[in-house]
């Protein structure tokens, strides 16, 4: 028997570890924390874009305020707030595009006053459409009683980012944007009840 071994055997020298056994242990440790690092990242980043969103409501709220205190008919307010919250909107369906952002962007554009100035709602598709403008409603307008109206505007955006089940159990969330603004119609113009 040396020395060492004597040692080693009376508790001096700590054993040395098999490291066969852990080669692996952190290798599935960095993944279990990069998977829940990610996790947190889409939450976060969803989180953000839904403050987004709701700014963008705010917005479309103002924009259809803005057109009934100027005293424009129902369905122009509804065309107005559609028209504020394109960046919600999701993809444009109608026309259809080649190209990138700047395209799109051109194409709007040119498309938005077309849309603005059609007749009726069967002329709207035709001219411009998104893929999830059929979640934005507006048009809810109500004075307050004291010179303010108020116009609310509402949209279910869809989560679309993956895992968003880990957060919250459904696809979608219900958003509500709000405007106020001074209703001047009221001094120059007759309510007709468009």
């Amino acid at each position: 028997m040396t020395m060492q071994s004597h040692r080693r055997n009376r508790g001096i020298i700590p054993p040395v570890p098999d490291l066969h056994f852990r080669s692996g242990q952190g290798l599935i440790e960095s993944c279990l924390v990069m998977a829940l690092v990610c996790l947190v990242f889409f939450g976060v980043f969803q989180i953000s874009q839904l403050f987004a969103a709701q700014e963008i409501l705010d917005y479309a709220a103002g924009r259809g305020a803005r057109a009934r205190a100027v005293g424009l008919n129902r369905f122009m307010v509804f065309k107005t707030i559609r028209v504020g919250a394109i960046p919600n909107a999701g993809l444009l369906v109608n026309p259809a595009h080649q190209g990138g952002p700047a395209q799109q962007r051109n194409v709007e554009f040119a498309r938005i006053p077309l849309y603005l100035g059609r007749e009726n709602e069967g002329q709207l598709g035709a001219t411009l459409d998104y893929s999830s403008w059929n979640t934005v409603r507006g048009g809810l307008s109500r004075s307050l009683g004291d010179g303010t109206l108020l116009e609310t505007t509402v949209q279910d955006f869809s989560l679309n980012f993956p895992f968003h089940r880990a957060f919250y159990a459904a696809d979608s969330v219900p958003l509500r944007g709000t405007n106020m603004i001074d209703e001047h119609s009221m001094l120059y113009l007759e309510d007709c009840g468009w």
